[in-house]
């Protein structure tokens, strides 16, 4: 049994002119006096005991977590420097900006290990094996394809700076990662102590963060961790919780709480920005979810008004909430329904407001769902 408030960082090893960090073992069991935590992990637990409450009571809330994980994708990518907006990722390939269309494939790649890795939870536990799989698929035909995906690496990285001996850190170096993650499988998995998943979670993401095992792609795999492990531990019921807005929208004080573990033995502040960023981003995923809704009932009105069968506009505005950009052929091939019809029903969706032309063609034209994607 070990306190936080003594919680000691590691220790550095002298590696010819410079020095890699070793981060100490964190499978123990967590203690903590500091009163302002207890009442951070109170609130955040019960925002997040909020939203999964919310969740479960909404019907088909799969077809609109799709969106809210591209919007995950978006945002968890941008922390590492890509640069397409949602609408962007929302276009086919070959309709994105040559020189984005590597971002644009991250992305997609992002939006594919999540979708993964909850599915894989459901026969597989977290472990060392269940990361090097989302770390192989984000790495799959993208830019950081040349640096091993799905497997540690067997040179030394570092993050900032030009070499390892002006970096503005040095993970440990590669004969130890198989013990650092051995050390945080064990405690990602120990069920014999009672450390409440939240805090869990802040220091296993801390710990990942340190190890740096991976030639590239640690930060969104590390962010990726996050909902799985959650899901997979019960406390969320439903993929409905992504933090990286939050991390995106501070990025500088995360960075910044990170590396004050390190330097200054603060698992403590550590833990209370990653509370405070579970608070905000269940509270924001809620309000997100209750204009859903709202935006849902008042579609389902508007289009028993139209002219158009019901069971065809309902079928087509089903598909606007999986895919919020779409052409005739997209609509066509995904509902049945015949192009004809079709024509009709994106004429009079885009007379009543619920789609918006985006090209300004007289052929080949592409319509947003522009409210839906707002919402996100």
């Amino acid at each position: 049994m070990q306190k936080l408030e003594e919680y000691q960082s590691g220790s550095y090893l002298k590696v010819n002119d410079y020095k890699a960090f070793m981060p100490s073992k964190i499978n123990d069991e967590w203690i903590w006096n500091d009163s302002e935590l207890n009442k951070l992990l109170s609130e955040a637990s019960l925002q997040l005991g909020a939203l999964n409450g919310f969740a479960e009571q909404i019907p088909n809330i799969d077809i609109y977590i799709k969106m809210h994980v591209k919007v995950e994708a978006n945002k968890s990518s941008r922390i590492e420097g890509t640069r397409t907006t949602i609408d962007e990722d929302l276009l086919e390939k070959l309709d994105v900006d040559p020189e984005k269309r590597d971002d644009w494939q991250e992305v997609q790649n992002y939006v594919e290990a999540m979708n993964y890795g909850i599915e894989r939870i459901k026969e597989l536990p977290v472990c060392t094996r269940l990361i090097k799989e989302i770390h192989a698929i984000l790495l799959k035909d993208v830019r950081g394809n040349h640096k091993n995906p799905g497997e540690y690496r067997i040179s030394q990285n570092w993050i900032g700076g030009t070499r390892p001996d002006n970096a503005v850190y040095v993970p440990p170096i590669p004969s130890e990662i198989g013990n650092c993650l051995n050390d945080l499988e064990k405690f990602i998995n120990n069920d014999n102590i009672n450390v409440p998943e939240l805090i869990k979670i802040a220091m296993i993401h801390y710990q990942f963060e340190s190890i740096h095992p991976f030639l590239d792609g640690n930060g969104r795999t590390g962010r990726i961790l996050i909902p799985i492990y959650l899901l997979s531990k019960g406390i969320i019921n439903k993929p409905c919780f992504y933090i990286s807005d939050y991390i995106e929208k501070n990025k500088e004080a995360y960075y910044d709480f990170l590396s004050r573990v390190r330097t200054n033995n603060d698992m403590i502040s550590w833990v209370k920005f990653f509370l405070e960023a579970t608070i905000e981003t269940a509270k924001t995923a809620r309000v997100k979810f209750e204009n859903i809704i709202k935006l849902t009932n008042e579609m389902n009105n508007k289009i028993m008004e139209l002219p158009i069968k019901p069971e065809n506009s309902k079928k087509v505005i089903e598909l606007l909430y999986n895919e919020p950009r779409v052409n005739r052929n997209i609509i066509s091939e995904k509902t049945g329904i015949k192009m004809t019809t079709v024509d009709n029903i994106i004429k009079a969706f885009v007379n009543n407001g619920i789609l918006v032309e985006t090209t300004g063609f007289k052929r080949n034209q592409i319509y947003l769902f522009e409210r839906y994607i707002k919402l996100f």
